[in-house]
């Protein structure tokens, strides 16, 4: 059974944490000086992933390491994660710095709206994606064809079913599911790949060869259990050294990684998300993104 209470209290806290960012933003702050303003927030109650601020042809899965700042360009993407006792929002928006790429970004936050609309029990999820591909021909851009939603569990990011950003895809929404719907546009030709670059961890295996690693270990599970981490928070806990020990663990399998996500055409990309709780009469949003 979900609970609603819990992720009522996520939710308050991810709109406060969203609106902070965007006025952030608006002030000219670099991305981590942003991330911090968020996290701040977010840490009243408990991170379900580090906030991503990616830029650009970066999708996701970018966040600062530690005393690592850019400026930020085009289409800005922040996307956070709250839960309270392992009930998790996620929640993205989108803001266009360059006052260039606004089709992108409406398109998204339009598609947003429209697959909302669409969910209610019995609904198969080609049908969701169908309704946010027709909204990208509209607009004159494409879907992300490899990212999209995803179904939520207690302290389950990912938790099953994923929700497709195209008419493709198996399976039927269900009353009580807790579903992330996050359609992802872009002007280049509609998929990501992985970059060289990580900087976002999780804890797999609870191996370590060395007592600084197992101290390492012990801090991520008791901080963070297996929900994403950032390799920041580790180096603000231990200092920079940690990276070689960061890197063992995951060659170790007992971290897993997470590349960052980008373009493959090196083209904009706008993302607005937000979870939604689905009853009998349809899908509850939980965090308003089109109001903040």
């Amino acid at each position: 059974m979900v609970d609603l209470a819990a992720l009522r209290k996520a939710a308050k806290v991810h709109e406060r944490a969203l609106k902070a960012g965007i006025d952030a933003i608006a002030e000219g702050k670099t991305d981590l000086e942003v991330v911090e303003i968020v996290e701040r927030i977010v840490f009243s109650e408990k991170p379900a992933f580090p906030t991503n601020i990616c830029c650009e042809h970066v999708a996701a899965h970018y966040t600062p390491d530690a005393g690592v700042r850019k400026e930020l360009s085009g289409l800005v993407k922040l996307d956070v994660g709250v839960h309270v006792n392992g009930w998790i929002t996620d929640a993205a928006v989108t803001i266009d710095v360059d006052g260039r790429w606004k089709q992108i970004l409406e398109a998204s936050r339009e598609a947003l709206r429209r697959a909302i609309d669409t969910i209610r029990p019995g609904v198969r999820l080609s049908d969701v994606g169908r309704v946010i591909w027709e909204t990208a021909k509209e607009y004159g851009v494409k879907p992300i064809r490899n990212l999209g939603g995803h179904q939520i569990g207690r302290y389950a990011l990912h938790a099953g079913l994923f929700v497709p950003n195209v008419p493709e895809g198996s399976g039927q929404i269900k009353e009580g599911m807790l579903l992330a719907i996050e359609p992802f546009m872009t002007n280049g030709d509609g998929y990501v790949r992985e970059g060289n670059t990580v900087h976002i961890f999780s804890l797999s295996e609870e191996r370590a060869r060395t007592p600084f690693a197992k101290q390492i270990i012990e801090y991520i599970r008791e901080n963070f259990g297996r929900l994403p981490f950032a390799l920041r928070w580790i180096e603000n806990e231990f200092g920079q050294q940690v990276r070689l020990a960061i890197y063992e663990l995951v060659r170790m399998g007992s971290l897993r990684q997470y590349p960052v996500l980008l373009e493959r055409k090196g083209c904009q990309v706008a993302q607005f998300e937000t979870t939604v709780y689905v009853d009998k009469d349809g899908a509850q949003p939980l965090v308003d993104v089109f109001n903040i």
